[in-house]
């Protein structure tokens, strides 16, 4: 690593150090809202493109029905 990485590791190290035990559980809790709401948004998007695809193989299926008809 290189010095700056490690200068910037120690300062990152003592800043959370010197926090008070509730300053690191609003810090904590602040994560776990982030990671929830990036759980969430995923889980919609995967939703969304699960519906979209399930509704783009029906309407070509359909199609193809018809196209034989």
């Amino acid at each position: 690593m290189t010095k700056e990485a490690v200068y910037i590791g120690l300062i990152c190290s003592v800043v959370l150090l010197g926090c008070s035990s509730q300053d690191k559980q609003a810090l904590k809790e602040g994560f776990t809202e982030i990671g929830h709401a990036t759980r969430d948004a995923t889980r919609a998007t995967g939703h969304f493109f699960r519906d979209t695809t399930k509704d783009v193989i029906n309407n070509a299926q359909a199609a193809g029905a018809s196209a034989e008809e």
